[in-house]
């Protein structure tokens, strides 16, 4: 039987699996040691199931912290036949040496690993002991955050189905989509710059620059960001004119989300 991997987009995956989350009853698969999961070994894990009869659902993503004996996913048999002991522990086995930890996160699988870099040097910047909303803007800027957005929501983001000759499901794969890419973008600065205004009209560059560059079933998440920017905006004490400024930015948000790209004055 053919057990090459296979790429599974993020659209189709509530249709070829009847229950995309393991039963409660399901078998636990846990790590073997403690530390950062760096790497999935995917022809191996795909191999365990095939072999096992097996759908294996792997939860923690890449760049997670997995603690030893604590459960990293979980196996249901592919029919309703139970499996064997002999089978259970071939099963929890193979998952386990296809899983691989190490003590420091790797951008080898984890998508997120550069933007959560970026984040925390906009963090840092914008602790009261640093206070340098520059670096934060920078950060933030076509160099870096908005630019790495923009290029990962062109890549198929969501869970990963890895499917057996027969096109049949028999691993999902947790990886962060869109929201969870954006939040760990923008929620941080968002809450540690929200008294700068220079940082929150970046923040609103960086959602249009991520709404020209996306489809329109990847906005929702960039919509809500943008509401939740509103509202923190609304509460602060800023001079007119940045107000005028981010509502103008906020706007401009919205038309780019309608396809529209307006020039903008100078300031």
């Amino acid at each position: 039987m053919d057990v090459a991997p296979q790429q599974g987009g993020t659209d189709d995956h509530a249709e070829d699996l009847a229950d995309p989350v393991p039963p409660v009853d399901a078998l636990p698969l846990w790590g073997e040691t403690s530390g950062f999961l760096t790497a999935v070994d995917e022809e191996a894990l795909l191999g365990a199931a095939v072999d096992a009869d097996a759908v294996l659902f792997i939860d923690r993503l890449p760049g997670s912290s997995l603690i030893v004996g604590t459960p990293m996913g979980a196996a249901r048999p592919r029919t309703e036949e139970p499996f064997s002991p002999e089978t259970r522990a071939r099963l929890v086995r193979k998952a386990v040496k296809a899983v691989s930890t190490g003590a420091e996160r790797t951008d080898a699988q984890d998508v997120a690993f550069g933007l959560r870099q970026l984040t925390d040097i906009i963090a840092k910047a914008l602790s009261p002991g640093i206070n340098d909303p520059t670096t934060a803007v920078h950060a933030l800027s076509h160099s870096s955050s908005s630019a790495l957005l923009c290029d990962l929501a062109h890549r198929d983001l969501g869970p990963r189905l890895l499917r057996d000759g027969q096109h049949q499901v028999r691993v999902v794969l947790q990886r962060p989509d869109l929201e969870n890419l954006l939040d760990l973008a923008v929620a941080q600065p968002l809450r540690y710059g929200a008294a700068e205004p220079a940082v929150l009209a970046r923040i609103l560059m960086l959602l249009r620059e991520l709404s020209w560059n996306t489809a329109a079933g990847q906005h929702p998440p960039i919509v809500a960001a943008l509401a939740r920017l509103r509202s923190t905006t609304a509460v602060q004490d800023f001079h007119a004119a940045d107000h005028s400024r981010l509502t103008e930015l906020a706007q401009q948000v919205e038309q780019a989300l309608a396809g529209r790209w307006t020039h903008d004055r100078a300031h």
